[in-house]
């Protein structure tokens, strides 16, 4: 047991994390920002984060933003390794961004990789992590006086090193759940047995009760979990972005992960059939699509007469670049899970969104804590995936009135969920447990 060497409230601050720059993608954004904010607060955070961590989307320019925060890195055994080596390294992107799960026809090796996530590595692949982590971390809190540390997932076994660090310290823990544990949908596709799902819930009600407080991203998440803090997602003002469409093209823009679980399969066949129907729409329209997108999509897409050949794959893009596309669309598409818990997701790419001043076409659920912010708002229209006519009718007011969002509602949601107003709440948070 490390000896509680100080009375006082410290400020020091140990984020335990796999995602940390130069990880690209959205798994990075949120401690990222939170933990410039509190810098700037005066408080000291520090990241505890794996040495060699499985990702292949990077954006090395994110390191600039995070020069001041103390990083700690602790090698890591990923069992996926392993794999990639015995088959040579083949589909070894597949099996990181979780695509394989995208094959309608897989192979017995496919098959065998899926259940082993599935079933075997409980909570995660970065649960052999655990020890080296927390001794790691055990050694920090006692050199740098840590008076907190805060776990984020998912990967959801960060939550077991908070959990052991905890019992063999006096340090406070904080628990972030970013997405969905025990009901994240996910698991549905990972062949999960009754009995391993029994594991996650037995460990998420672990994690609830033997941490000092927990916080999750949006009000109904929160309430999945029994009730805990919320912290949104927010987004940081260094300047909204200026209008300037090019009104030669009408463009549709999306950004992110494109797999079966949030497919608009209506919307590619609407845009199709109103090319065929309407020239002018027909001349203007592009579409762009960055991020990663699985096959099976691609080539649904292509196959359409009218609309295969409008629209461009611009393959994973980092985050300055992805801002300057937002730049070049009339409309920006937001996409949730077709799944269960897609109403307690308030994704950040919203109000990345909210800060391009384009129009936003959400396809998801109305009732929803996402619906809740646009239902009242001129941003945009949320619609579900089979209001087909509804998308009609929002696609042909943006393309024929030079449709734009209402300025003061964004900037009264930019207010409300800016990095600098969010931070004030983490502050009493940290402050409280």
């Amino acid at each position: 047991m490390i000896c509680d060497s100080f009375m006082k409230f410290s400020q020091n601050i140990l984020i335990i994390t796999y995602y940390w720059p130069p990880s690209g993608g959205v798994g990075v954004q949120r401690w990222m920002n939170y933990a410039i904010q509190l810098k700037k607060k005066g408080w000291n955070p520090m990241v505890l984060t794996p040495e060699n961590p499985q990702f292949e989307i990077r954006d090395e320019k994110l390191l600039d933003k995070v020069k001041d925060i103390a990083v700690y890195k602790v090698p890591i055994w990923e069992p996926f390794n392993l794999f990639h080596q015995l088959t040579g390294h083949q589909n070894h992107g597949n099996v990181q961004q979780g695509l394989i799960l995208e094959k309608t026809n897989k192979s017995l090796k496919d098959q065998l990789m899926v259940w082993i996530r599935g079933n075997i590595l409980i909570p995660d692949p970065r649960v052999f992590w655990l020890k080296a982590a927390s001794r790691k971390a055990l050694e920090i809190i006692e050199k740098e006086n840590v008076g907190t540390i805060i776990t984020t997932g998912p990967p959801h076994s960060m939550h077991l090193i908070g959990r052991r660090v905890k019992r063999r310290s006096n340090v406070k823990w904080l628990v972030d759940f970013r997405d969905p544990w025990s009901k994240w949908d996910i698991l549905k596709k990972l062949k999960t047995s009754s009995f391993v799902l029994g594991i996650h819930e037995w460990l998420e009600k672990n994690i609830l009760m033997e941490s000092d407080a927990c916080m999750t991203v949006s009000k109904r998440l929160a309430e999945s979990f029994g009730g805990i803090n919320v912290l949104n997602n927010g987004v940081s003002l260094t300047g909204l972005m200026e209008r300037n469409p090019n009104d030669a093209y009408f463009t549709i823009g999306y950004f992110g992960m494109l797999n079966e679980l949030r497919n608009p399969r209506q919307l590619w066949q609407l845009l199709d059939q109103m090319c065929r129907e309407n020239q002018i729409f027909a001349n203007k329209l592009k579409v762009r699509i960055g991020g990663i997108v699985a096959e099976s999509i691609k080539k649904e897409i292509l196959s359409l007469s009218k609309l295969g050949s409008k629209v461009e794959f611009l393959g994973y893009l980092p985050h300055h670049s992805i801002q300057k596309e937002y730049s070049k669309c009339q409309v920006l598409l937001l996409l949730q899970n077709k799944s269960d818990n897609s109403p307690w997701i308030l994704p950040v790419k919203f109000f990345e969104y909210l800060v391009a001043k384009r129009m936003i076409l959400c396809l998801g659920e109305k009732q929803s804590d996402l619906g809740d912010l646009m239902n009242n708002k001129d941003t945009g229209e949320i619609l579900q995936y089979n209001e087909v006519d509804g998308m009609r009718a929002f696609l042909d007011d943006v393309f024929e009135n030079d449709r734009i969002p209402s300025d003061q509602d964004v900037e009264v949601l930019l207010n409300q969920f800016s990095h600098t107003h969010l931070v004030k709440k983490l502050e009493d948070i940290l402050q409280n447990i």
